[in-house]
């Protein structure tokens, strides 16, 4: 696909929204693709709200639960990096785990381990965006009110891309699931979600996905 010219807008190539999406750790991809039932519900949730008369823009997305659920659930499977900035230990006596840790000792902490505890989380390893809705499970993100995930790390080296970053990954998914129907690509019927480090953390193989565009009205 290249760029192509629609009235006063510019459609952009699938290379060019791929890279974006990578940069804003949307692996929401995979998970989209590999379920059809979650697939439905996001653009359901789309439909009732806005409708396919104009594109999702970022305040359509704050009333859209199922949507911010999957966000969350999002960061806590796939956190953009696997350490959080490096902290110090400031309070002598500190132990962990039956180790003394020394006062002003640098620590990383792997994220990876604290979202996926099951002794923090039900069913932990799998996708499920319906423990954030009403009833069900919570987290803070920014880690303020307890350490249950803390994909953009806490405290005051907290990542300063938090707000943006949750913002545009949400209106990034609506606009895809708005866009575009998405189901598993035939060479790649079981998606492999092992990653890898590079910038930040991404898929170790690249998302092969069957996308057909919708009728939209705009």
């Amino acid at each position: 696909m290249t760029m192509k010219q629609r009235d006063d807008d510019v459609v952009a190539p699938f290379s060019y929204l791929d890279s974006l999406l990578d940069d804003l750790r949307v692996e929401g991809r995979g998970d989209v693709a590999a379920n059809d039932g979650l697939l439905a519900r996001l653009h359901a949730e789309v439909m009732d709200h806005v409708g396919d008369a104009r594109p999702v823009d970022d305040k359509d997305t704050d009333a859209m639960p199922y949507l911010q659920a999957f966000v969350k659930e999002l960061l806590r499977k796939h956190p953009p990096t696997y350490f959080s900035l490096t902290h110090a230990a400031v309070q002598p006596g500190s132990k962990l785990a039956g180790y003394d840790i020394p006062t002003d000792a640098n620590l990383d902490i792997f994220l990876p381990t604290i979202s996926e505890d099951p002794k923090l989380w039900d069913r932990p390893t799998e996708f499920d965006p319906d423990r954030f809705l009403a009833g069900g499970e919570t987290a803070d993100i920014t880690g303020s009110a307890g350490i249950r995930m803390i994909p953009f790390g806490a405290g005051r080296r907290i990542c300063p891309g938090l707000a943006m970053g949750t913002t545009h990954i949400a209106l990034m998914v609506a606009r895809m699931v708005q866009a575009f129907e998405w189901s598993a690509h035939p060479s790649q019927p079981k998606l492999d979600f092992k990653d890898r480090v590079e910038f930040t953390v991404v898929m170790d193989r690249p998302l092969r996905a069957a996308v057909k565009p919708r009728n939209l009205s705009f």
